[in-house]
C-alpha cells in the first residue's frame, strides 16, 4: 500500500476535521451527487501544490475554504494532509512514512510541510517527479481530463509519455541548464565586450610608452618648418593682392561698355513681353493646381499603403496579444508558485525571529540575574567585612582581659606559694614515694591474680592444695592491706606537699576557668574570622565568575541582535517580495484582462481599417481624373506661349549673347572683389593664427622673409614629414609606463576570466547535450513499449480493433507532438476525434493502462471515468482494473454496481447535515458482494506485436580523455579546432591566389 491516509479540514463541504484510511487494491468511494465525493479527489491535487483555481472547480484559491452554511459560521482555514507510505523508497525522501500538509488561510497566505517542516510547492512538486504522482501527472484522471487528454494539442499530451519515461525531472534539469547555458552567454558576452576595451586600452598605453622621448625634438622642426612657411604665404598674400587690384579697374571698365548696348535692345522687346507674361501667370497657376493633384494623388496613396501598414501591424499585433495572452497566463502560475515559495519561507524567518527573540530575552534575563547576584554577593562581602571588623574590635577587647586575668593568675600564683610555704622538691619526692606504692601494688596484684588463675585452672585439686590456697589467698589480702595503707599515707603525704590553692585555681569558677573561656572565645573569633574571609574569597571568584559569564551573555546577546536586526531585513525584504509579487500577479491578472480589451478593439480597428482602405481608393481614381484633364489645359497654353516668343527670338538672341558677355564680366568682377577680400583676410588669418599657435607675433621674423631660399614644396615636404613623425607619435602620456603594468595586469585577468567563461559554456552545452540525448533515448524507449501496450490493451477492452500511436516530428523527439489513432470493431481507423463519449473513455482506459504497464503509478484515482460506460464495457474496464490491483493502489469514485463490486473497500460520502460531508468506511468481502459475478476471461487473447517508430536521437558527446598529466582533452574541442584551423588555412590559399591572378592580370 502507497497511499495511507488523508486528513481533511475546512476544505470545500468538509467542516469537520475527517480522516480516511485508504487500503491496498481497489477502494470504491460513492454518494449521491453533491455530497462531496470529486472534493476528496480535488484535496488530494491540491496538497499536491495544485495552483489554478479553475482545476479545482473555483473561481478563486479562498473559494476552497469552507464557506458555512446556515447553521454554520464559515471557516478562516482550509489544511490538507496527505500520508504516504515509502517503505520502498520509491520517494527520494529519507523516511518510510511522508506526510504533505497544506494550509490555507483567507488572506491569502500559504504553508506547505514536509512531515511538519516547512517547505515549498517547487519541492513538493520535485519530490514526486517522474513517479508518475502530482497534479498534473497520470495519478488522477477525471471524467473532464479523459476528454482534455484526447482532445487536446499533440504536444499537450507528451507529459502522459514524459512522466512514465522519468524524464520530467531532466527536462526540468535541461530547462535549468538552458537558462544557465543562456545567463553564461550573456555573462562571456560583457566579459567580451570588457575585454575588447580593455585590449585597446592596453595596446594605446604600450603605444604611448614608446613615444614620449622623441617628442621634444620633432616639435622644434616642426615649428622651424611651419615658420618658414607661414612667411611664404604671407609673401605670397601679398604680391596676389597688388595684381588682383590692377585686374579689377581693366573689368569694371568692359562691364560699363556691354550694360549700355544691354538697355538699347530691351526697350524693343518689352512690348512683347506684357502678352507673354499674362499666359505665363496662366500656365503657373496651372501648374499649381496640378501640383496640387499630384499632392492630394500622393497623399491618398501614402494614405493607403499606412492603411495597410496598420492593417498588417494590426494582424501582427493580435498574434502578438494572444502570445502575450499566452505568457502571462504562464506568468500568473508562476508568480502564484513563487507567492507559495516566499510566504514558506517567511513562516520560517519569522519561526527563527521568535527563536532569535526568545533567546534574546533568555540571554537578557541571565545578565540581569548574574548582576543581581554580583549585587547581593557584594552587599553580603560589605556585611562580612563589616562582621570582621567586629570581631576585630571584640577580639581586642578579649586580648585585653586575657592579659588583665593572666597578670591577675601570676600575681594571685606568687602570693599563694609564698603564703603554702610551697617546695617543690619535697613534692617530688611525695610524688616519687607515691608512684613507688601504686608499682609496687600493681605488681603484687597481678602476680596473685595469676597464681590463682592457674589453680583455678588445674583440673584435680586436692584438699591441702585448697586449703594451701585459701591461706596464700589470705596472706594476700592481709599484704594488700598493707601496701593500701603505705598508699594511703604516700598520698596524704603528697596532698600536703601540693599546694592547696590549685584545686581553687582550677575550680568551674576559678581564675584559670575564665582565662580558658577567653581563650576559647579568641580563638572561635580567630575561626570566624577566618570563615568569614572564606566566604569573602567564594563570593569574590563567584562574582569573577559571574562577571566573565556576563561578559560571554553579552557577547551572545550582541550577536543575537545582530541577528535579529537581519532577520527583521530579511523578513521585511521577504514581505516587500511577497507584497511586490502580489502586486505583479494582480497586474498581470488585470494585464490579461486588459489583452482580451486589446484582442477585441484590436480586432474591431481591423475592420474599420479595410473600410477605410476601400474610401480611399475610390477618391484616388476621382483625383488621377481630374490630373489628366489638367495637364491637356496646360498643353495648350504652353503651344500658345511658343507661337508669340518666336517674333521675337532674333532680338532675345542678341540680347541674350550680350547678357551673357556682362554676367561673365560681372563674374569676373565679383571673383576679383573676393579674391582681395580674401587677400586681406588670408593675410590678418596667417597673422593671428600663428599669434593663437605659437603666441608670439609674426612680424618679429619679417626680415626672415625675404632670406628664406629653400622653396615651399621642400619646405612643405619636410614639414609634412615631422608631422607624419609627430602624428605617428601620438601624444605624450608621461605616466604611460605605470599605467600600461595596470592595465596589463587587468587585461590578463579579464583573459583568464574568458576562458574561464568559455570552458563553463561549454561544459553546459555538454550537460544540456547529454541530458537531451539520454532523455531522447529514455522517451524513445518508454513510448515504443506504451505504444505496443495501448495497441493490445485496447484490442483487448474492445475485443478486436486497431489503436495507434504516431509522433508528428520524429526528428524532434523531445518536442515532438503525439497523435492518437483508434479503430474499434468493424470501424475504420480515425483520429480519437470522431469516436463516441463511451469509446473516448475506454481508448483514455487504453492509453492509461498501457502506461501503468511501463511505468505503474504507486496510487491512481479515477473519477467517474466509467460514466459514459455500458454494462459491457463497464465489466471490461472493472477486469481491467483489478488485474492491476496488485500493482497499484485505486480509489474510484462510481455510481456503477459492478464497479463498486469489484471494489475490496467502500467508502461512502453523505451529508448528514446539509453542505457538510461525512465519511463511511465497509470493507467488502466475499458475503457483501452478493455473488456479483464479474467475467474475468482473457485467457485466449493473444498479444501482437507492434513495430517500433523510428526517430532521430541527438548524438551524445564524446566522452573526455583524462590524461596522465591531469589535463583533460575534449575531443569535439579538438575536432572543432582542427577544423578551424583548415578553413583559416584554406581561405589564406585562396586569398594568396586571388591575389596572384590579379597581379597576373595587372602584367
Amino acid at each position: 500500500m502507497f497511499l495511507k491516509s488523508l486528513d481533511i479540514f475546512g476544505f470545500k463541504s468538509f467542516a469537520d476535521r475527517t480522516h480516511i484510511d485508504f487500503s491496498d487494491g481497489i477502494t470504491a468511494l460513492l454518494g449521491p451527487n453533491g455530497c462531496g465525493k470529486s472534493n476528496v479527489v480535488d484535496s488530494i491535487k491540491w496538497v499536491l501544490a495544485e495552483n489554478r483555481s479553475k482545476n479545482l472547480r473555483a473561481d478563486k484559491m479562498e473559494d476552497i475554504i469552507f464557506n458555512g452554511t446556515e447553521r454554520r459560521p464559515p471557516l478562516n482555514v482550509a489544511e490538507v494532509t496527505l500520508t504516504i507510505m515509502n517503505e520502498n523508497g520509491l520517494i527520494p525522501f529519507e523516511a518510510p512514512e511522508i506526510a504533505i500538509k497544506r494550509r490555507l488561510y483567507r488572506s491569502g497566505e500559504n504553508e506547505y510541510f514536509i512531515n511538519n517542516r516547512q517547505a515549498g510547492p517547487r519541492e513538493i512538486r520535485s519530490l514526486f517527479m517522474d513517479t508518475g504522482i502530482g497534479k498534473a501527472a497520470y495519478s488522477v484522471m477525471e471524467q473532464g481530463k479523459i476528454d482534455q487528454v484526447l482532445s487536446s494539442k499533440p504536444e499537450d499530451r507528451r507529459y502522459l509519455f514524459e512522466e512514465a519515461a522519468g524524464i520530467s525531472r531532466s527536462k526540468a534539469e535541461c530547462a535549468e541548464a538552458e537558462r544557465e547555458l543562456e545567463r553564461t552567454r550573456n555573462n562571456l558576452q560583457q566579459i567580451e565586450i570588457a575585454l575588447s576595451e580593455v585590449k585597446r586600452r592596453y595596446d594605446t598605453l604600450k603605444v604611448q610608452s614608446e613615444k614620449t622621448i622623441k617628442y621634444r625634438a620633432v616639435k622644434d622642426e616642426i615649428f622651424n618648418d611651419e615658420l618658414d612657411l607661414t612667411l611664404l604665404k604671407l609673401k605670397n598674400f601679398v604680391q596676389t593682392k597688388a595684381q588682383n587690384e590692377e585686374h579689377l579697374k581693366q573689368v569694371e571698365k568692359k562691364r560699363g561698355d556691354i550694360r549700355n548696348e544691354i538697355e538699347a535692345i530691351s526697350n524693343t522687346l518689352s512690348e512683347n513681353m506684357d502678352k507673354v507674361k499674362a499666359m505665363q501667370e496662366e500656365v503657373y497657376a496651372k501648374q499649381a493646381d496640378l501640383i496640387g493633384i499630384q499632392k492630394e494623388k500622393s497623399g491618398k496613396q501614402d494614405l493607403i499603403q499606412q492603411f495597410n501598414v496598420r492593417l498588417s501591424e494590426s494582424k501582427e499585433k493580435l498574434e502578438q496579444l494572444e502570445a502575450h495572452k499566452k505568457a502571462i497566463g504562464v506568468q500568473i502560475d508562476a508568480l502564484n508558485d513563487e507567492i507559495d515559495e516566499k510566504n514558506a519561507q517567511l513562516y520560517e524567518k519569522t519561526k527563527q525571529l521568535d527563536d532569535i527573540k526568545k533567546n534574546i530575552a533568555s540571554f537578557g534575563k541571565h545578565i540581569s540575574d548574574a548582576g543581581s547576584r554580583i549585587d547581593g554577593n557584594e552587599k553580603l562581602v560589605s556585611e562580612s567585612q563589616s562582621q570582621i571588623e567586629a570581631l576585630r574590635e571584640a577580639r581586642t577587647l578579649l586580648q585585653k582581659d586575657l592579659t588583665a586575668i593572666t597578670e591577675d593568675i601570676v600575681t594571685k600564683l606568687d602570693a599563694k606559694l609564698k603564703d603554702a610555704g610551697f617546695s617543690e622538691n619535697a613534692m617530688k619526692n611525695a610524688k616519687e614515694t607515691l608512684d613507688n606504692v601504686i608499682a609496687r601494688l600493681k605488681i603484687f596484684t597481678a602476680g596473685r591474680k595469676n597464681i590463682f588463675a592457674d589453680f583455678a585452672a588445674s583440673p584435680s585439686r586436692s584438699a591441702d592444695e585448697c586449703v594451701k590456697t585459701v591461706k596464700e589467698a589470705s596472706d594476700a589480702f592481709f599484704e594488700t592491706g598493707k601496701l593500701v595503707a603505705e598508699l594511703e599515707k604516700a598520698l596524704d603525704d603528697y596532698m600536703k606537699a601540693s599546694p592547696a590553692f590549685i584545686t581553687e585555681f582550677l575550680a568551674p569558677e576559678g581564675i584559670m576557668t575564665k582565662k580558658r573561656a577567653i581563650d576559647q572565645k579568641i580563638s572561635d573569633n580567630r575561626s570566624r574570622v577566618a570563615g568569614i574571609n572564606e566566604r569573602i574569597a567564594e563570593l569574590h571568584a563567584e562574582n569573577e565568575n559571574l562577571s566573565k559569564k556576563i561578559d560571554e551573555y553579552k557577547e551572545t546577546l550582541g550577536k543575537l541582535k545582530v541577528n535579529e536586526a537581519q532577520m527583521h531585513e530579511q523578513i521585511t525584504a521577504a514581505e516587500e517580495q511577497v507584497s511586490m509579487l502580489r502586486r505583479t500577479l494582480v497586474s498581470q491578472q488585470k494585464t490579461l484582462s486588459d489583452t482580451d480589451g486589446e484582442i477585441a478593439s484590436e480586432n474591431k480597428r481591423a475592420e474599420n481599417l479595410n473600410a477605410e482602405i476601400s474610401g480611399a481608393e475610390e477618391e484616388l481614381s476621382e483625383i488621377e481624373k481630374r490630373g489628366l484633364s489638367l495637364a491637356d489645359e496646360l498643353k495648350k497654353l504652353d503651344d500658345a506661349i511658343a507661337a508669340c516668343n518666336t517674333s521675337v527670338s532674333g532680338k532675345q538672341n542678341a540680347l541674350r549673347q550680350k547678357q551673357e558677355e556682362q554676367n561673365k564680366l560681372q563674374a569676373q568682377y565679383e571673383r576679383i572683389s573676393l579674391l582681395l577680400v580674401s587677400s586681406d583676410t588670408e593675410i590678418k588669418n596667417v597673422k593671428q593664427n600663428f599669434q593663437d599657435t605659437h603666441s608670439r607675433d609674426l612680424m618679429e621674423f619679417e626680415e626672415r622673409m625675404y632670406k628664406i631660399t629653400k622653396p615651399a614644396a621642400e619646405i612643405r615636404e619636410k614639414l609634412s614629414d615631422a608631422k607624419e613623425r609627430l602624428k605617428a607619435l601620438g601624444q605624450v602620456n608621461l605616466m604611460a609606463v605605470e599605467e600600461f603594468a595596470e592595465e596589463k595586469e587587468r587585461y590578463e585577468r579579464q583573459q583568464t576570466n574568458c576562458e574561464d567563461t568559455k570552458k563553463s559554456l561549454e561544459n553546459l552545452q555538454r550537460v544540456s547535450g547529454e541530458i537531451k540525448s539520454k532523455s531522447s533515448e529514455m522517451f524513445l524507449d518508454t513510448y515504443n513499449k506504451i505504444k505496443k501496450n495501448f495497441h493490445n490493451m485496447f484490442r483487448r477492452l474492445f475485443n478486436g480493433g486497431r489503436a495507434e500511436l504516431r509522433l508528428i516530428d520524429p526528428e524532434n523527439v523531445l518536442t515532438s507532438g503525439i497523435d492518437i489513432y483508434a479503430q474499434p470493431p468493424g470501424k475504420k481507423l480515425e483520429n480519437i476525434a470522431l469516436l463516441s463519449g463511451g469509446e473516448k473513455t475506454m481508448t483514455a482506459v487504453a492509453l492509461l493502462f498501457a502506461t501503468y504497464q511501463v511505468r505503474p503509478s504507486p496510487f491512481c484515482l479515477l473519477d467517474e471515468i466509467d460514466a459514459a460506460l455500458d454494462d459491457k464495457n463497464v465489466s471490461s474496464f472493472v477486469t481491467t482494473l483489478r488485474s492491476f490491483a496488485n500493482v497499484s493502489q485505486y480509489i474510484v469514485i462510481t455510481h456503477n454496481k459492478k464497479t463498486v463490486m469489484g471494489a475490496t473497500t467502500m467508502l461512502g460520502i453523505t451529508m448528514e447535515e446539509s453542505g457538510v460531508s461525512k465519511i463511511l468506511s465497509l470493507r467488502l468481502d466475499k458475503d457483501i458482494k452478493l455473488g456479483a459475478v464479474i467475467s474475468e476471461s482473457n485467457d485466449d487473447f493473444i498479444e501482437e506485436d507492434v513495430p517500433p517508430e523510428e526517430a532521430t536521437v541527438p548524438p551524445r558527446p564524446a566522452k573526455r580523455i583524462h590524461n596522465p598529466d591531469g589535463t583533460i582533452t575534449d575531443p569535439d574541442r579538438e575536432r572543432a579546432v582542427k577544423e578551424e584551423k583548415r578553413l583559416e588555412k584554406e581561405a589564406a590559399q585562396k586569398a594568396k591566389a586571388a591575389e596572384k591572378k590579379s597581379d597576373d592580370r595587372e602584367k
